[in-house]
C-alpha cells in the first residue's frame, strides 16, 4: 500500500506527543512493508500531486493557515480511502470543514474514549467508523523500577499555560515542603526566571527521551493540570506506568481515565500494541473496501 500521512510537523522539527506518535506509526508501517510518506509543513508540495492508496490526515493547524490547505482539503475529501488520525481538539477548523473531514473518512482514530466523547459533545453526532487506539508508548522503558523516590513531584515537558504551567507554579509555591523537579523546556526566559526564584524546584531542563523514565522513577507524583482537554497525554501515561500518582484535573486527561478504567496491565498492553492495532484496522478496512 502506498500511504500519505499529512501532518503539520515532523519529529525532527518539532518534538511533541503527536509527532512522536506519527513517527512510531510511520516506522511500524514501513516495517510492515508499506510505502509511507510524511507530508509536513516543510515537505515538497509534489507529495500532494502523487497518487496514493490511502491518505491519513492528522494535525492540520498550521496547514490551515497556508496556501496548501485548499489542495490538502481537495485531496483528502475526494480520496476514496481517507483516514483521520486525530491528536487534539481540532478547534482550528471551522465547523463546516471539520464535519466534512470526519464524514469523508473510512476510519476515524481517537486516542481515548474521553477523546471521542468530548468531540461528540462539542461538535455533534456525525462521528462514524470510529476506533479508539492509544498513543503508542515504549512499555519496556516506561516501567516501575521500584527505586527510591527522591522527588515529591515532577513537571515534565513543555512549559505552556495551556498545559497548566501557571498552576504548577502556584502548586510549588503552596507546597514549599516538597522537593519538585522540572524536566522540560521553555519558549521564553520569563517562564524560566519565574520558577528559578522558587527554591524547592530543581530545574533539570530538557533531557533525552531515554532518560525520562529514570526521572519518573525518582518521583512520587507527576503534575499535570491542563486548561484544555487532553485527548490522551503520553507524558501522563508514561508517568503512571512508572508508578507515579497524578496531581491535576483527572477528568480532563484521557490516559488517566483509560488507566483507571482498564487497569494497569490492559492499559500497558494497549499502549504497547498501539501501532500494530492502528495498521491492522486500516489493512482490514482497506481489504474489505477493495473486495466490495
Amino acid at each position: 500500500m502506498k500511504v500519505l500521512l499529512i501532518s503539520d510537523f515532523s519529529l525532527e522539527t518539532h518534538p511533541g506527543g503527536a509527532q512522536v506518535s506519527n513517527d512510531l506509526v510511520i516506522k511500524k508501517g514501513l516495517d510492515l512493508g508499506y510505502d509511507v510518506t510524511l507530508h509536513s509543513i516543510n515537505s515538497s508540495p509534489i507529495n500532494l500531486i502523487n497518487d496514493y492508496d490511502i491518505i491519513i490526515s492528522s494535525n492540520l493547524d498550521h496547514f490551515s493557515r497556508t496556501s496548501q490547505f485548499p489542495l490538502i482539503l481537495e485531496k483528502t475529501l475526494n480520496h476514496p480511502f481517507h483516514i483521520r488520525y486525530e491528536h487534539d481538539s481540532c478547534l482550528y477548523l471551522d465547523k463546516t470543514t471539520r464535519k466534512q473531514i470526519f464524514e469523508s473518512t473510512k476510519v476515524n482514530f481517537f486516542l481515548s474514549n474521553f477523546h471521542l466523547q468530548f468531540f461528540q459533545k462539542y461538535y455533534g453526532d456525525y462521528f462514524k467508523n470510529c476506533e479508539i487506539v492509544y498513543d503508542p508508548i515504549d512499555t519496556e522503558s516506561f516501567i516501575n523500577q521500584n527505586t527510591e523516590r527522591v522527588y515529591d513531584t515532577i513537571y515534565c515537558g513543555y512549559a505552556h499555560m495551556l498545559k497548566g504551567f501557571d498552576r504548577f507554579v502556584d502548586y510549588a509555591r503552596r507546597n514549599q515542603d516538597e522537593k519538585i523537579a522540572f524536566v522540560g523546556w521553555f519558549d521564553n526566559e520569563e517562564l524560566k526566571e519565574t520558577i528559578s526564584t522558587i527554591k524547592n524546584i530543581e530545574i533539570i531542563g530538557k533531557v533525552p527521551n531515554k532518560e525520562v523514565p529514570s526521572y519518573f522513577n525518582k518521583s512520587k507524583k507527576v503534575f499535570h493540570n491542563p486548561i484544555v482537554n487532553e485527548p490522551f497525554c503520553r507524558m501522563v501515561g508514561e508517568a503512571l506506568l512508572c508508578g507515579c500518582e497524578l496531581v491535576g484535573d483527572k477528568n480532563k486527561i484521557g490516559s488517566y481515565l483509560e488507566y483507571k478504567e482498564s487497569g494497569e496491565e490492559l492499559f500497558k498492553e494497549k499502549c504497547k500494541n498501539a501501532t500494530t492495532e492502528f495498521w491492522d484496522i486500516i489493512k482490514n478496512k482497506y481489504e474489505d473496501n477493495s473486495s466490495s
